[in-house]
């Protein structure tokens, strides 16, 4: 990550995480099975009036699996937005998503990349795993395809450095009070990526 090594550098990448499937359907069917059911077996001659059963919508809750991971990818947008940013402008930006220590870390990391006239390309392919959520902390792990990523000069457009392919990030992450998932750490692992993408 450049904000972690001026030699890592990371270009963000929005990944959409679809919700499950709603099992709506399936209860309004199951709902009109009984109701028609229910009236046949009445015994009564006349026909009882349909009856239209609204219910409200089901929107599926995002599970806290999913805001850790949400926060996580949503940090490479962010990331990118502050270094294109104004200095005033970058830590709102990064607050979102980053609280201590890495906010001032990643704080410190643009201000040194921008100050060499260099810029980050490229997107790096995500691949997390080993999620676990202990209160009010997670960690997860995510095997980084960087090929794709690097160091520009900012003038020119010439690549100056290259990402790797598996690197393994370890991320930690706080819910602060807002009840809001932030990362706060991201460290690369000495352990190779044993993700087979």
């Amino acid at each position: 990550m450049w904000w972690i090594n001026p030699y890592w550098l990371r270009d963000p990448k929005v990944r959409v995480v679809l919700p499950r499937k709603s099992v709506l359907p399936l209860v309004v069917v199951v709902l009109a099975a009984t109701g028609a059911a229910v009236a046949c077996q009445s015994g009564s001659t006349t026909p009882t009036p349909a009856r239209t059963v609204v219910l409200p919508s089901a929107t599926p809750t995002p599970t806290e699996k999913d805001a850790v991971l949400a926060v996580y990818r949503a940090m490479y947008p962010a990331g990118r937005r502050a270094e294109q940013a104004s200095p005033k402008q970058r830590r709102p930006i990064l607050a979102q998503v980053a609280t201590q220590p890495l906010l001032d870390r990643m704080l410190r990391g643009i201000t040194a990349l921008r100050a060499t006239g260099r810029v980050t390309y490229g997107m790096p392919v995500l691949h997390e795993f080993d999620v676990r959520i202990d209160g009010d902390r997670a960690t997860l792990h995510d095997c980084q395809d960087d090929r794709n990523t690097g160091q520009a000069d900012d003038k020119t457009g010439e690549a100056l450095l290259r990402g790797t392919e598996k690197v393994h990030l370890i991320i930690s992450l706080r819910r602060g009070m807002d009840r809001a998932w932030r990362v706060s750490q991201m460290e690369q692992s000495d352990e190779p990526c044993l993700s087979s993408y």
